[in-house]
């Protein structure tokens, strides 16, 4: 038996547009995300040892490897080796996120800064009562109950959803980074 021949994860191997060899297991390829009966639905392509399994026992390669795909469900975990076995809706749908909770749109230019900007939130005592400092060095008082900022934007505009500060309480609340009102942590 010779042995010049290249080792066979060589094989796998392809030339990329800047001239470094990428490994083909590395590449995602579209298509490998499906939606089905409330299962979110990835495929999953892992290298076994050995031969592919054939139904003629007849081994006419000669890798020492093979691929094999199976599908996940991010949400409730299940297995299954084709994604059309996922015929029984998803027993563990995946909880909002804190946006979709509070019903802020990533698209709100409002919501995009109480996001973005470095805001301070901070919980004195027990109650509806927030203090906000914002990278101009201002602080603001948010009232929960009442919905209301001593901002100029809310104070002048009283914007939908209300202004930045709010939103950003109400977002590091629903992810538990500040304690709700009552004292209590969410999550």
């Amino acid at each position: 038996m010779s042995t010049d021949r290249p080792i066979q994860s060589e094989t796998h191997r392809e030339r990329s547009t800047d001239g470094e060899f990428s490994n083909d297991r590395s590449q995602s390829y579209p298509g490998d995300t499906a939606r089905l009966n409330g299962h979110e639905l990835v495929a999953i392509d892992e290298w076994l040892p050995g031969k592919a399994p054939s139904p003629y026992d007849i081994d006419l390669t000669d890798s020492y490897e093979y691929r094999t795909r199976y599908w996940r469900c991010r949400k409730c975990g299940h297995e299954r080796n084709h994604r059309d076995e996922f015929t029984a809706s998803c027993d563990n749908p995946q909880p909002p996120t804190a946006l979709e909770a509070g019903g802020y749109s990533i698209d709100d230019p409002r919501t995009r800064r109480a996001l973005n900007e470095k805001l301070d939130v901070r919980f004195g005592t027990v109650g509806p009562i927030y203090e906000v400092e914002s990278e101009s060095g201002n602080t603001y008082k948010v009232d929960l109950e009442a919905a209301t900022c001593t901002c100029p934007d809310f104070e002048q505009r009283q914007p939908d959803n209300g202004c930045k500060h709010l939103r950003r309480v109400d977002l590091e609340i629903r992810t538990g980074l500040v304690p709700a009102p009552d004292g209590t942590f969410s999550r």
